[in-house]
């Protein structure tokens, strides 16, 4: 199995497809006619505690694409920087001494 900055990109991509789950769960909550009749302080006690799940894992896929674009950002400057000295080594081969 390759594991690459693409797979890894996908990989957090997905992730954050749990706000997504979270929304479809409250929606279903809010719509299904198995929840009528619950006590409207209880209903919205649970519907604070979704949005605040999503909320919290809204700000930690931030948090983690952050890190990814500022790791990603390193790791092509590194590439470059190895390919320049790469050149430079291949360049030494052809110079006369």
């Amino acid at each position: 199995m390759s594991n690459s900055i693409f797979d890894l990109e996908q990989e957090i991509l997905q992730f954050a497809n749990v706000t997504d789950d979270i929304e479809r769960v409250t929606k279903y909550f809010v719509e299904s006619s198995d929840w009528e009749g619950m006590d409207g302080a209880l209903t919205d006690a649970i519907m604070n505690k979704y949005f605040a799940i999503k909320e919290l894992y809204e700000v930690k896929f931030d948090t983690l694409w952050h890190t990814f674009d500022e790791v990603c950002k390193e790791y092509h400057i590194a590439r470059k920087l190895a390919g320049l000295e790469r050149d430079k080594e291949l360049q030494s081969l052809f110079d006369e001494e």
